[in-house]
């Protein structure tokens, strides 16, 4: 059985995920009529990617990468169905929750599901397997995990022997509160939520005069609080792996602090206070960026791990520039530095009228 629902993926090179996430909304019951999935850069193996449950439908770019405010509108308005569900690629969800996000939604409302993050080694197990493991008391066995009655079909992305046993609770740690944590609650609102096609166009979509790294998901719900839309959230929980830029990396230090000076522009106030105060205590920006602007004080030092990966931001005073990848900010120093000027000088410049970047032009000829 199909609802008459659309839902909206981009990826660019997650493409695991992706039939991941293909597999779990053909075991939704009942699934959704349509998935539109956007691709971000050129067309890979998986650009034809076909469902027996479903019509998938590709959108490609023609140019070399698609920001991802972008990418989200064009799936997002060129969507066939009027009620829309945009999910993160990375996802994992409840077989149901579609039927409860119909079931819950009414005009001029954005729905969200619950999220709680997961060890980032469990991406390719399903939904009714974590669940399963969370609420057991014992460690669930190679028989369990076989027992068709006690889940969906397993993903075949994932090594073959992890695919034969449910981890117990203890090794899928939950990386957050139910409270969502660090994290801003915007940016967890948008991993998977309901929105009819009207009332998104009326948004004006995603604003795309952001750039890199942040801030983009605060707008658009701020956006849509103020056109009055409720923001509400169900039962259902989305389970999402963790991954450092969740947590929001040093090194997207000018990124965020530009992205949070156009947001101050629009709304009059800064978004995600933790992160800006964080990077305050740790000497990156002035204390008194509220009463005075952001200014960068200095850029993190570059130091290497252990295992020479990234280290992200814990959004807390206690955080550390202590570990960088140098590879990584050798090849974005000079641009940040040439960038530094900049943004002291006046974020004002990069930012243009907000009404105006915020409208989606209905006419706006896309290549499907």
């Amino acid at each position: 059985m199909h609802l008459p629902v659309s839902v909206v993926t981009i990826v660019k090179s997650r493409t695991e995920k992706l039939c991941h996430l293909i597999e779990q909304l053909e075991h939704c019951h009942p699934s959704p009529a349509e998935l539109v999935i956007v691709w971000m850069s050129s067309p890979s193996e998986l650009s034809l990617i076909r469902s027996e449950k479903f019509d998938i439908v590709h959108k490609f770019v023609n140019q070399d990468d698609l920001p991802i405010a972008r990418a989200r509108n064009k799936g997002l308005l060129e969507a066939k169905h009027d009620t829309l569900v945009y999910m993160n690629v990375d996802a994992i969800c409840a077989p149901n929750f579609i039927e409860a996000g119909l079931r819950e939604w009414s005009q001029h409302s954005v729905l969200h599901t619950k999220v709680k993050m997961i060890d980032a080694e469990c991406w390719h197990l399903d939904h009714n397997l974590i669940s399963a493991s969370m609420s057991s008391e014992t460690t669930l066995t190679d028989s369990d995990a076989n027992d068709t009655s006690k889940k969906d079909t397993p993903s075949e992305d994932g090594p073959s022997e992890d695919n034969n046993e449910i981890p117990h609770r203890d090794q899928i740690t939950i990386k957050q509160e139910d409270h969502h944590g660090k994290f801003s609650h915007d940016s967890i609102c948008s991993t998977v939520f309901f929105i009819n096609k009207t009332d998104f166009e009326k948004t004006g979509g995603f604003d795309e005069g952001y750039s890199g790294f942040g801030i983009n998901d605060e707008d658009f719900f701020t956006n849509c609080r103020t056109l009055g839309f409720a923001i509400k959230e169900i039962p259902q929980i989305t389970f999402l792996p963790e991954r450092p830029n969740y947590q929001c990396p040093v090194n997207h230090l000018l990124d965020f602090v530009k992205n949070a000076e156009r947001y101050y522009s629009k709304w009059g106030k800064y978004p995600r206070p933790d992160v800006l105060d964080a990077y305050a205590e740790a000497g990156y920006i002035n204390q008194d960026y509220i009463e005075n602007g952001i200014q960068v004080l200095q850029l993190p030092n570059a130091s290497k791990n252990e295992d020479d990966t990234e280290t992200p931001m814990q959004t807390s005073p206690e955080l550390s520039a202590a570990s960088i990848t140098p590879s990584r900010m050798a090849a974005q120093v000079d641009k940040q530095v040439t960038q530094l000027r900049n943004l002291n000088t006046g974020v004002e410049q990069d930012t243009h009228d907000a009404a105006a970047n915020n409208t989606i032009v209905a006419s706006r000829v896309y290549t499907a």
